[in-house]
Order: structure tokens, then sequence, then C-alpha cells
């Protein structure tokens, strides 16, 4: 059978029409890519501010044993720091696991050399690294620990006759090359990629389910198959449509957390925020729309040949759920910074994307990966477009007489030496 345009034009166009007016469609493919992300990680970030301020305001609960009068300056200190507070403890061990207690400084005598040095000590510190507060106090306890050291320093090599300059011998300097937008984008590079492979898992999951199975629900399907034109134009038309709702819910995505990315991030960098500057090179652009709209038509066709064997919209969504899952698991590995590029990685479908992906937000071009990521991707589509053909010659499935799942229809008639069972349009 040849495609007719002029039919899959129409078709196309009544169906993103249809779409329009479905409420759960619109809120999945357009407003959801918008809004959801950006608000969500906003919350989540600011939440993560509010309760790491909650966590900076309280007072380090600390108790202080066997200190001498050798280290009556190191207690004051501790004692003056409005971010502890000394307490008395008969039992520091049992309040400190009870939660009564923060930590515990114990000071202990020297040994080895440093025993030599006068007004010279240990000190053990005893918490509990299971709770936030006690790590807290340690680092508190720590930064003061350092402080009364350098000064202890300072005082011996004065005594020396050394001067702090002479003391220090070195100093360490740091210089960050990366610009602002070098910043901005690494931080782009990790986060967009994930957001992107969801949103156009989402963007397409409903109008598949819609266009299949809530056909069949609304006993539409075969009225459908009954308009003068053939199937497989009404079959391009309805995949066409899946995949422009989930590239048009991946790049609304893409540019809602772009613009937003700044205001997202400032209640947890603070400000740091400052250091960063989010933007895609112009260059990027073209590619990264060309890779969005590939996934699209990849993941739209999973969709369709999946959500096609279920009965009922219900149904639809429980039987694509596990696609989803296996289109996002290998991309939860991926969040690695200084991953590379291979081409083991070029030929994993989705996975090469995000990838593609990631280099193309901080202007990296390795373009023989890029071109094996195009050459998997399309094979892949049309791999499933194959198959999306070959389903649709069985005259059971188009009318919705098939009960089986796709897994079923695979081992019976797509294997080798079993695919003439069943009846054929």
């Amino acid at each position: 059978m040849t495609i007719r345009l002029s039919d899959v034009r129409i078709l196309y166009l009544n169906e993103l029409r249809s779409a329009l007016r479905e409420r759960s469609i619109v809120m999945n493919s357009i407003f959801l890519p918008i809004f959801l992300y950006p608000v969500l990680l906003w919350l989540v970030y600011t939440g993560m501010s509010f309760v790491a301020g909650q966590t900076e305001g309280f007072a380090s609960r600390v108790a202080l044993l066997a200190f001498s009068n050798e280290q009556r300056v190191f207690k004051i200190d501790l004692e003056r720091d409005p971010r502890l507070e000394v307490k008395t403890s008969n039992d520091p061990l049992a309040d400190i696991r009870n939660g009564d207690l923060d930590l515990m400084v114990e000071i202990l005598p020297p040994a080895g050399e440093a025993a030599r040095l006068t007004g010279n000590f240990r000190v053990r510190l005893t918490y509990d690294n299971s709770k936030d507060r006690s790590r807290m106090a340690r680092d508190r306890i720590a930064e003061r620990l350092r402080l009364y050291r350098d000064r202890y320093l300072e005082q011996e090599a004065g005594k020396l006759g050394l001067t702090p300059a002479q003391l220090q011998q070195f100093w360490v300097e740091t210089n960050n090359i990366a610009t602002e937008r070098q910043m901005g984008q690494f931080i782009l590079g990790l986060m967009i990629p994930i957001f992107l492979i969801i949103m156009v898992a989402v963007g397409s999951m409903h109008p598949a389910i819609d266009c299949t199975a809530g056909e069949r629900e609304k006993s539409t399907w075969e009225t459908l198959m009954t308009v003068a034109t053939s199937r497989v134009n009404i079959v391009a038309a309805k995949y066409l449509y899946v995949s422009t709702m989930a590239a048009v819910a991946g790049i609304l995505n893409l540019a809602a957390m772009m613009f937003s990315m700044k205001s997202v991030l400032a209640p947890l960098l603070g400000e740091r925020i400052s250091t960063f500057s989010f933007g895609i090179p112009l260059r990027s652009i073209p590619l990264i729309i060309a890779v969005t709209v590939l996934l699209a038509f990849f993941i739209s066709a999973g969709m369709m040949i999946l959500a096609s064997f279920a009965r009922t919209y219900k149904e639809g969504q429980a039987t694509v759920m596990p696609f989803y899952f296996a289109i996002m698991m290998p991309v939860m590995f991926l969040q690695v910074p200084g991953l590379e590029f291979t081409p083991a990685l070029a030929a994993i479908p989705v996975v090469n994307i995000c990838m593609v992906f990631r280099e193309a937000v901080a202007g990296v071009y390795h373009w023989p990966m890029i071109a094996i990521t195009l050459a998997v991707e399309t094979g892949c589509i049309f791999f499933s477009l194959w198959l999306a053909a070959t389903i649709l010659k069985y005259e059971d499935f188009i009318l919705g007489s098939y009960g089986g799942s796709f897994g079923k229809f695979f081992k019976e008639r797509l294997l080798p030496g079993r695919g003439k069972r069943g009846g054929r349009a």
C-alpha cells in the first residue's frame, strides 16, 4: 500500500484538533512540560535550603571531657562560640546514641614525638554519623580546632623567631578558567537530559494511548478503519500526531528549564548563583532539536505499538509503563560528570541521545559519535515502523478480536517459522 500524503495530512490535522479538546493530553503534553519540573525543582531546592538553614540555626550540644588548665584557652573558645552549647553529661555515649547530645570532645595526652612540645595534646571527637546534627557538631568543632592549631603554631614559630610568612612556606592559589556560561552549561548537561527523556515519554504516552486503546474503548477504532483511505495512512497520521506531541513536550520543557534554571537553583546555591550563566550555544540548537525529534519518533513508535494491544485506556497505561521504565533506567546511571561518549554508548538507543544532548549543551561535537547516534536512532525508528506494518497485516488485530499481549503476539506470529499463524488482512 502506498501512502497518500493528502489523506495523511487531513487525518493528522483531525487528530491534532481532537487532542486539543482532551484535557489530559493538553495538560501532559503542553502545560506539564512548561510548569511541572521548573516548579517542582524550585520547591525541592527551596525545601532543601530551608532544612539546611534550620540545621545551621541549631546550637550543637557538646560535652567537654578531661580538659585541664593547659587547654583553658581552647575551652574558652568553644564556650564562647554561639553555635555551640556546652553541656554536662554523666554518660555522653548513651546521650549521643539517644540524641540528647551531639558530640563529645575528649582531651588525650600527646603520643610519640608530639609529647615533647609544651602544651600539646590530642583530641578525640565522638559523634553519631547517622545524625545530621551530630555531623554538623563535628564540622563546627573541627573548624575551631583548626583555628586553635593555627594560632598555636604561630605562637611556637614566634618563639623560634620565625615570621608567619616563613612558617607558611608556600601558598596555594586556585584559578577557575571556566566562564559563567561554561559553569551553567555543566549544570544543564547533567540535569536537562533526564528531564527531556521524561517529558518526551510523558508527552507521547497519553496521546499514544488515547489514539489506540482509547479509540477501542470508545468504539471508534473500527469506524475509523472503514474510512475511504488505507490503514497505512490512518496509522501514519496517528504516528505523526503522537510524535508531534512528544517533540513539543520535550522542546517546551527544554525552553522552560533554560529560562527558569537560575531561579530554580537560586535557593540552593545562594550567592554562588551569580557565577552561573545558563545558556545553550546557538549552533547547538539545530542538533538538539534534531535529536529531540528523533527521540520523539522512537519513543512514540514504542508507545503506540504496545498501547494498540490494550482495549481500554487504563489497560493501555499498564501496557506502556514497562516500556517507560525501560527507557528511563539506563539514563539514570548516566548522571556522572566526566562520562566519555564512546562508540559503545553511541550504539545504545536513548542513551546515545542523552550523551549527544549533554555534549551539545556544552558546545562539544564528537561528529563520529553523533553520526553513529543518528544512524542507530533512525534504524530503531524504521524497525518500529516495520514492526507496526507487520502487525497491521493481521485482521483480528485490526478488528480488536485479538485478546493477547504484544509478547504473545510476537511469539505466535512474528518469530521465524510461526508467523503464519492467525489470519492476515
